[in-house]
This record gives C-alpha cells, structure tokens and sequence, in this order.
C-alpha cells in the first residue's frame, strides 16, 4: 500500500490545481485520474468551446472584411468547421501536456485509473486495484451531461461532449436549453451557416443572468437568424425517421420542429455515485455537502469543483482547491463568496458578471440604483466595429456600494475581473467612477457606468 500525504480524485482543474499546491507545500502528493488529465473543461468544455468560437469570430470578421477597407472574393469564402474542429482538439491536447508536465515537475505521483473512496483514508484504483493511504483526501471528480427524462443521447441527440466531436455542421439544428453552453453553440454553429433554434424552458435565454442581458443577447441573436423560443418545454424527441422531429409546447400550443440533430443542454450531473457507502454526505440534488473549509462530512474528506453544487466553474474549482489545501495545511482560509465570483458566457457578445443581479438586490431588500453605459457610445468598440451590449452598475443608493456588475460586449470577459475586485476590496460606485482608465479602451465604459450609478455619466 503506498502512502501518501494528500490524494486527490480527479484530474480537472480543481484536482490538479489541489495536487500541483499540496506538493509545493511539501506534501507527499498523489493524483488519479480516470481519463485525460485537465478534466470537462481543458478537455470537453471551456477550452475546446473557446477554440471553436475563435473560429467563428475570424470567419465572422473575414466576412466584414468590406467595411474596414479589404477586398476580398466574399464568392470564394468558406469556412472548413472540419479544420476548426481539428485545431480545437489540438489546443486541448497542447494544454493536457502542459498539465502533465506541470504535476511531473511538481513530484506529483499520477495514476490512471477510477479512484474509488473505500474508507477516510483509503483510495483504490480501479481496475488495477493499487490501494492508496491518504493522510487527506480531495474528491474533484467533475460532473457529467444531464440528459432529460426519457431522452437517450445518440448520434443526432447530442450531450455538448457529442458535439464537440462534430466535424461537419448539419443544416438545421435544435437546442434544448437556453444557458451558456446551449448559447455557445448557437452561436458558433450559426456562423458555420446551420439554422439553429434555442428552446428554453424559462421565460428568457441566460436565465441565470441580469434580466437586461438576456434581452440584450436574445435581440443579438434575433438579428443573426438565430430562432430563440423562450418559455417553451420539451415535450418528446423522435429521432427514429430521416429528420429528427422536436416537439415542444409554449403559449398555449404544441409545435413539431424537423431538424437534423439535437443538443441537449440541460445542466449537469455530479459524479458522486458511491460516495454515501464511504459515509459522505450528499444533498437532495446529490452535491457533496461541505463546509467552508470545503471539508465533507468525514473529517480529513474534501470535496471540490462541480461535485460540490456551487458554481460549476473552472475557475471556481481552483479557488476551492486551494482552499482545500490551505485547510489540510492548517492555515486561515478565506470564505470563497460564491455569488461574488465572476461568471463568463462566450457568445457574440460576450457576457460576463459578477454579484447580484437588480432583481436579486430588490429581493434582499437593498434600496438599488443602477447606472447603465451602451458599448455603442464607446469609442474604441466603434472603432474596432463591435457596438452591441453595454455595462450595468447594480448599486446601493444609500451608500454607493456595488452590488454587482453586468455586461455584454467586445472583451467583456476580460474586464469582469475589475469588476469582481471593486465587490471584494467594497470599492464603493463614487470611488470607481473616480479611477482613471485608459483611453481609448472598451474598460472605459466601466467607468461610465460608475458615473451613471451615482447620477453624473459623462459620455451618454
């Protein structure tokens, strides 16, 4: 039995990111992982997505081309999605390497295998059955696709992993659920030329967002041919003819849509099967259940990333690492606030917040002043010909606090975390109209919003 300090469960960017911090802070440290070292997101989620979304954006502006003063033969003009499949596949394999270099040069010990919780020290290695001592356990073992009730995945009803496989766009396609991936991919197979319609089962796409986002994206989307029927449920899937016929009810009827593949987008599912029998806690939704130091209901068990039911974000799953870590190591752990981290949709335009959205303020019974800037009145976003979206400040109008920042818009997922920064250092909406931001860039409209939140916008 080989004996180890730390031994985490599942390669992602929670696992490995837990494994790589334990071994700099001299602990023995092992990792299992039972597929491709970086989990869902470096492998079938975040990066693959982002590549093939790259994709569409140069397609996109190539075919712009005119309006910034280059000819081109727009007759001869084709986008190869085969070839864009291929580089996002790439990417993912180049970052993978990167991962497995990082957990060697680190003296992270690697096994490949299904790690299995027998006991709060104990971890097995399926099928070899190596068993692995742990002074502490990490659990990162990720999520998976949730499928529908009664729906099958298949060859032409696709979980987002299926269609990350796809090298040919088929001509007509459907989406069952209206989140960030389900708009991803409307987005990205669009500009390939398929028609894509979104049904979205609440009342408006980007449910989880600021109401205002919602209507910003959906109206983007309208304007590229992109169908989005909101408030609409699925009621059944048939996918045994020629065309697979979708057939959904919204506004008091039932409609049938014919297409030629489906993707189901409708959430996760945590990988925590088992877990109970070692005497973990799970929740009614079947989230490991754990404490602010991400300690499960074993002492000495941690669990991090999707498996926890918190944000199923990357970045959020690094953070509980490290917490994680920090605890084993005794040290002081600072409370992740999870409706504090910024969250990023990679549509065209961006979407990226952070805090509350207006309507959650009202509900906390926050007296709320919002200030609001259009990227159209943004001269750099002119300039560079991406004029759709804006910055929403959600503020309180007694003391100016930001409650939360809201935008759609040309690199509005790199300025998110200005905004995430402002929330947790309580930089307050009169300091932030105040902060000097370059000019021209589209940051500036931050600042705009800031001084609209207080009553003073300068550009609008």
């Amino acid at each position: 039995m080989a004996k180890f300090d730390v031994v985490v469960v599942g390669g992602g960017p929670g696992g490995y990111v837990a494994a790589i911090y334990a071994a700099q802070q001299g602990k023995k440290t092992a990792l299992v992982e039972r597929e491709d070292l970086g989990g869902t997101c470096l492998n079938w989620g975040c990066i693959p997505t982002k590549a093939l979304a790259r994709s569409a954006e140069v397609l996109a502006t190539v075919r712009q081309a005119g309006e910034f003063g280059v000819t081109l033969d727009q007759n001869s003009l084709r986008g190869d999605y085969a070839a864009a499949q291929k580089r996002s596949r790439e990417v993912s394999a180049k970052l993978r390497r990167g991962v497995s270099a990082l957990l060697k040069k680190n003296g992270v010990e690697t096994f490949t295998g299904t790690g299995v919780l027998t006991g709060a020290k104990t971890v097995r290695v399926d099928p070899k059955g190596d068993v692995l001592e742990a002074g502490n356990v990490i659990l990162a073992t990720g999520s998976r696709p949730n499928m529908i009730p009664g729906v099958e995945a298949g060859e032409r009803v696709m979980t987002s992993r299926q269609a990350l496989e796809l090298t040919e766009i088929p001509n007509k396609m459907v989406i069952i659920g209206g989140g960030a991936i389900g708009m991803e991919f409307a987005g990205i197979w669009r500009t390939y030329g398929a028609d894509v319609t979104v049904v979205e089962m609440l009342p408006r796409v980007l449910p989880a967002e600021d109401e205002a986002v919602s209507a910003e994206v959906a109206k983007a989307f309208a304007k590229r041919g992109i169908k989005i029927m909101a408030g609409t449920k699925l009621e059944q899937i048939d996918a045994s003819g020629r065309t697979v016929k979708v057939k959904v009810a919204g506004d008091g009827k039932t409609t049938q849509i014919e297409c030629d593949r489906v993707l189901v987008s409708a959430g996760i599912r945590p990988n925590t099967e088992g877990l109970e029998k070692a005497g973990i806690k799970l929740n009614g939704r079947g989230y490991a259940e754990i404490d602010e130091s991400m300690q499960t209901s074993v002492k000495g068990v941690y669990a991090i990333g999707d498996i926890t039911g918190k944000l199923a974000l990357a970045h959020v799953a690094s953070a509980q690492a490290l917490a994680a870590v920090d605890a084993i190591l005794g040290r002081t752990v600072k409370k992740l606030r999870y409706h504090n981290l910024p969250r990023c949709t990679y549509t065209t335009p961006e979407v990226s917040s952070v805090g509350l959205t207006e309507a959650q303020a009202k509900e906390k019974g926050y007296s709320v002043k919002t200030g609001m800037f259009p990227i159209a009145a943004n001269g750099k976003a002119l300039a560079y010909g991406e004029t759709a979206g804006f910055v929403k400040f959600v503020t309180d109008e007694q003391y100016g606090e930001i409650l939360g920042v809201h935008m759609v818009g040309p690199h509005v997922t790199e300025m998110v975390h200005a905004a995430a920064a402002y929330i947790d250092l309580e930089v307050t909406a009169h300091d932030a109209a105040r902060i000097v931001h370059a000019h021209p860039t589209v940051a500036e409209a931050m600042m705009e919003a800031a001084h609209a939140a207080v009553g003073h916008a300068i550009h609008i």
